[in-house]
């Protein structure tokens, strides 16, 4: 076994998690069989149990072990094994809200495993690997695990995973993103390679201006923008744009430098030299509460409609000095799928799972972790269906097929239809888990609504071309 040092998590607290790396001897094309059945091809989603399963990397007919580290995987020890992989940041920029992400995925597939797993598996994520934020980083991680895993259950940060697309082709290695980049969706090459869910950074940055116009008793003229430079805050910052056009509001300033560069004190400058109605901030958690800070204390408090990597359930805390102002009703969260306490068969299933491990968080990105493993689930179970769990077959299932979440989520097809919209809103509260209250779900305001989402005009080449193609998918829908 071998303890992963999560350093850097400073704002909740979790099982420590001591990971094992991934077992198995699978070869690529050994053959288990099955009831004999009619087959059918993955060509429709509704496809019947084949009559035998192929499988191949990251797949034995061993069980899941028990525990990774401190976590029960939930693993029937009659049933094989599927390992998935994981690039995390344990150390960089959102260390913060990376582990909370792997937490939720891990307590998903303990409870997917618990309720019958998928076939005649049960599903496990192997030893994860700390990239930093840095894609060199996330690359060499990528390579230390993949000859051992079917796919990759987190893949966190969208120029990383850019970074790895080369790799992830070759491999036919699917992968669940932990970023929210509209380029996902637009991609005919990439169907059946990204397992996204909700909507993106630039549709969310549309809804975020459209609801403060429609629903705050403010007058919002003009508005500045925060964030980081990328596929992150720049999808983001397009987004607000395209809402401010759309309104007739100013946009006054922007503020979007790499995040290894982002200057605080010039951000807060910013705030206090050129006063705005609203701002829109897409950062982590640390520097959302050092820029919301720095301006309190020279009396500037605008509005705030976060993206949802800005803000974290701590800054509502007890204890936290900036709880005040977080509470005080000029702040508001805007995220992908709705927080822990939600009214949904999923929602109710994840509680029921961390209190049955006596882990009881209303993480907003926990609730993330565990609403990004369903499309992943039923792609693997439609490989099964279709006869064939290599790697090239869950991927060709994942081009094509119907996935639901328990209503955390909207209902899909994933491949076929283009990115979603529906975003959430929230206002900060100390009285739940999450921090969040709901004050809409799901919001699809008049500039998205009125984008196709369905088709677009990027190139997987566009999509490659991490380094001078930013914000490219979301620019180009807008023009």
């Amino acid at each position: 076994m071998k303890s992963l040092r999560k350093q850097g998590i400073i704002l909740f607290t979790i099982l420590a998690l001591v990971l094992v790396a991934c077992g198995g001897d699978a070869a690529e094309e050994v053959v288990e069989e099955t009831t004999p059945e009619v087959v059918e091809t993955l060509d429709s989603p509704a496809v019947t149990t084949a009559q035998t399963v192929k499988t191949g990397v990251g797949v034995t007919s061993d069980p899941c072990p028990e525990a990774v580290g401190a976590f029960p995987t939930g693993a029937d020890p009659s049933k094989g094994c599927i390992y998935l992989g994981l690039i995390n940041d344990y150390t960089g920029p959102y260390g913060a809200l990376g582990p909370a992400l792997e937490l939720g995925q891990r307590a998903f597939w303990l409870w997917a495993n618990q309720s019958g797993g998928v076939g005649d598996y049960s599903v496990t994520i192997a030893e994860g690997g700390d990239a930093q934020y840095n894609p060199a980083k996330h690359l060499e991680v990528y390579n230390s695990m993949r000859d051992d895993v079917a796919a990759l259950a987190m893949s966190l940060g969208t120029p990383q995973t850019l970074f790895i697309l080369d790799e992830l082709d070759k491999d036919n290695m699917i992968a669940a993103p932990m970023s929210w980049y509209s380029g996902y969706a637009f991609s005919a090459v990439d169907k059946g390679l990204i397992v996204e869910f909700g909507s993106s950074y630039c549709a969310q940055g549309m809804n975020a201006l459209d609801w403060a116009l429609a629903s705050l008793p403010v007058d919002i003229k003009t508005i500045g923008i925060i964030g980081n430079a990328g596929d992150y805050g720049g999808d983001w910052a397009k987004g607000v744009e395209a809402a401010a056009e759309a309104n007739g509001v100013t946009v006054a300033w922007s503020y979007l430098p790499p995040a290894t560069e982002f200057d605080v004190a010039q951000a807060v400058g910013l705030m206090v030299t050129q006063p705005v109605d609203a701002y829109f901030p897409a950062l982590g958690p640390t520097a959302m509460a050092q820029v919301a800070g720095g301006a309190f204390q020279q009396g500037i408090t605008p509005i705030a409609m976060m993206a949802a990597p800005s803000f974290n359930d701590s800054f509502v805390r007890e204890g936290f000095a900036l709880a005040p102002l977080f509470t005080s009703g000029t702040m508001y969260v805007t995220a992908f799928t709705q927080p822990y306490e939600a009214d949904t068969p999923g929602h109710a299933a994840m509680r029921a799972t961390f209190d049955a491990v006596g882990q009881a968080t209303g993480n907003l990105f926990v609730t993330a972790g565990w609403t990004s493993q369903y499309h992943l689930r039923d792609v693997l179970k439609a490989a099964i269906k279709g006869g064939d769990l290599t790697r090239a077959g869950i991927r060709r299932a994942a081009a094509n097929v119907d996935v639901s979440s328990d209503q955390m989520m909207p209902t899909k097809n994933l491949g076929q239809e283009g990115g979603q919209t529906e975003t959430y809103v929230g206002v900060p509260t100390a009285d739940n888990l999450s921090g969040i209250s709901t004050l809409a779900w799901p919001y699809t305001g008049p500039t998205a609504a009125a984008k196709d989402w369905s088709a677009g005009p990027v190139s997987y080449t566009h999509l490659r071309a991490h380094e001078t193609g930013r914000n490219l998918v979301c620019r180009l829908l807008l023009e």
